[in-house]
């Protein structure tokens, strides 16, 4: 015996893809995940990718313990910083097929979770644990996926202060920034101009030769007689006859090797990142030339929690001290 086959009029097949009850969803699920989708406007086509993950038998108490749940599986969270402000909490993101879809607290960091996990928490057991985090980390995920994020190189195509740019390749920035050249040819009054490259700039490459030169150079800048001054400055040059050429000026030694032409300069990072800063380009470039500064984020931070930490000692507000 055949089974009768019915056929369903369009306006049905519309609303059952259209209405979330019609696909077994109720308000509430469809509100959940909603949420769990972060709001984004990438993730609106990625509703039915998520649904099909998170609720494959249209439930999406799944999350309530079973093991299927995707975001309580360790292998679809990465451990990770958030990058939205100064503090730089702990956070792990989760993943549905590899797409950020929550971004919550690392429960190991202090910064999340108060008291923290114990660091020998096995990962298995820390997934389905949460620290806090503010909005700002939330918003990590528009910032990951936001359509006008720079994900490749930006070359000036201009003049300076006109706004033109065009995209190349990272092999081709690293390339014209290593070996230099004319590089900005096709820049109006630029034809000519030729940029040195970092090879060019790393001239002094012993280490033994350098920190002799500098050892020099200190009792250079230390002497104040004139006459004496010159004198070791005639001795240098007698010195390091054969390594001259890797000067900026042999006549002002105190202005080192030409490799203290290249320039480290940052904005906002923390220490971490400023140490391997350092240690490429003071340790293995060999310029002394790194500098950063700090902004007003941080300076907030540092004076908000001196003011908060203030004691009122014989009528006098003290003792508050600068931390986050």
């Amino acid at each position: 015996m055949m089974e009768k086959q019915v056929v369903e009029p369009q306006a049905q097949i519309e609303a059952q893809n259209t209405d979330p009850a019609a696909r077994g969803m109720t308000r509430r699920d469809f509100i959940k995940v909603s949420a769990f989708l972060g709001g984004s406007a990438l993730f609106a086509s990625q509703m039915n990718l998520a649904w099909d993950v998170i609720a494959p038998r249209g439930n999406v108490a799944a999350a309530a313990g079973e093991q299927d749940y995707p975001l309580a599986n360790p292998a679809n969270i990465i451990y990770s910083v958030c990058q939205q402000c100064n503090t730089n909490c702990g956070i792990k993101v989760k993943l549905v097929n590899g797409v950020i879809s929550k971004v919550d607290g690392n429960p190991f960091n202090p910064f999340t979770l108060n008291p923290h996990l114990p660091y020998a928490t096995p990962i298995k057991d820390a997934a389905t644990i949460d620290g806090a985090v503010c909005p700002k980390a939330h918003a990590g995920i528009q910032t990951t996926y936001d359509p006008y994020r720079i994900t490749k190189v930006l070359k000036r195509a201009g003049k300076r202060g006109e706004n033109k740019w065009q995209s190349i390749s990272f092999d081709q920035a690293v390339a014209e920034i290593a070996n230099g050249g004319k590089l900005f040819e096709k820049v109006p009054g630029e034809e000519n101009r030729v940029v040195t490259g970092l090879k060019e700039l790393y001239a002094l490459r012993d280490p033994k030769v350098a920190k002799a030169m500098a050892d020099e150079v200190k009792k250079i800048t230390s002497e104040k007689d004139k006459d004496k001054k010159k004198q070791l400055i005639a001795d240098f040059k007698t010195k390091f006859a054969s390594d001259l050429d890797k000067l900026i000026d042999p006549e002002h030694p105190d202005l080192g090797p030409k490799n203290n032409q290249m320039s480290f300069m940052w904005g906002r990072l923390k220490g971490g990142r400023s140490d391997f800063i350092n240690r490429f380009t003071k340790d293995a470039f060999g310029s002394t030339n790194a500098h950063g500064h700090t902004t007003v984020c941080q300076g907030s931070l540092y004076f908000t929690g001196k003011a908060m930490s203030e004691q009122l000692v014989e009528g006098k507000w003290t003792g508050g001290k600068k931390f986050y």
